[in-house]
């Protein structure tokens, strides 16, 4: 798993919270390290915030996408207007959470990318 948020806080909670459910997590605080840090952990899941450090979040996934990656990603960000959200999911997103939201529902969207095809 990968989290990426530029705010140190909620990077902090996004890994205590998901690191409690079970999960190993590393973390990037700016698209190009996450691109750096996909490539160095292949991990199943990412967590990427919008707006973010070059590039933003949109530009990370919908780049990631481009090269074949087929893992899952799960976008958070603050801009919660359908516009952005619809952005994200053309970018190649496979969820879209609107901050604030209950840790939980990322425990649950992340859940539901690493379920087996079919269960």
């Amino acid at each position: 798993m990968l989290v990426v948020e530029d705010d140190a806080s909620l990077l902090s909670l996004f890994v205590r919270a998901l690191e409690y459910d079970g999960y190993q997590c590393g973390t990037a605080t700016s698209g190009d390290q996450a691109l750096w840090s996909v490539v160095g952990q292949c991990p199943e899941v990412i967590v990427l915030d919008v707006v973010i450090p070059h590039p933003s979040g949109i530009e990370v996934c919908r780049h990631l996408r481009a090269q074949g990656w087929d893992g899952g990603i799960v976008i958070v960000s603050a801009r919660a207007n359908p516009e952005d959200r619809d952005a994200a999911l053309r970018a190649g997103a496979d969820t879209f959470l609107a901050k604030p939201f209950p840790l939980s529902d990322l425990v649950s969207a992340i859940d539901a990318l690493l379920r087996p095809q079919g269960s």
